[in-house]
């Protein structure tokens, strides 16, 4: 039998602003034997001011600029998105959503309150998802992410 990973192209991209993101998508693409790229804004985003401003584009939907990316999300099968949660999805992933084509999606968050409306909004600006992943920044810090990311991984190949 063909192994999941051979018949399916994944692409595992994110945006990572302390890590948590980062470290959840690393351990999902290497789960499922996909892609990474880790998408990285032109806006420095890293002092505390920064941070206001950034919750302020979040809040106001303000576009931000990208680097340019390596590999072309509409070249997979499946492109899994991860973003942090701040009030909303990060500018970062706003504008990789609007500015790429893809033929399926799951989505990642990692936050410190709530996901609330971000799946919605990142659907909307792209497809509807095989899978949601949602790991609050504790769950990462103490351990208990892997046991959620295993089954989002083992939802993802039952679907597809």
């Amino acid at each position: 039998m063909e192994k999941f990973e051979e018949k399916m192209k994944i692409l595992v991209t994110f945006y990572s602003r302390h890590g948590h993101t980062k470290k959840v998508g690393e351990k999902i693409a290497k789960i499922l034997g996909a892609d990474i790229e880790e998408i990285i804004d032109k806006k420095d985003r890293n002092r505390l001011v920064s941070w206001f401003a950034s919750a302020f584009d979040e809040e106001l939907r303000t576009p931000t600029k990208i680097l340019p990316l390596k590999k072309n999300p509409s070249n997979y099968n499946l492109v899994i998105i991860g973003t942090p949660i701040w009030s909303g999805i990060a500018p970062p992933i706003e504008t990789y959503l609007s500015k790429n084509k893809f033929k399926k999606v799951a989505f990642f968050a990692t936050f410190g309150a709530s996901a609330e409306n971000a799946f919605y909004i990142m659907e909307k600006l792209s497809k509807k998802p095989l899978a949601i992943l949602e790991l609050q920044d504790r769950q990462i810090e103490i351990g208990e992410h892997k046991k959620l990311i295993k089954n989002f991984c083992r939802t993802i190949k039952k679907l597809y």
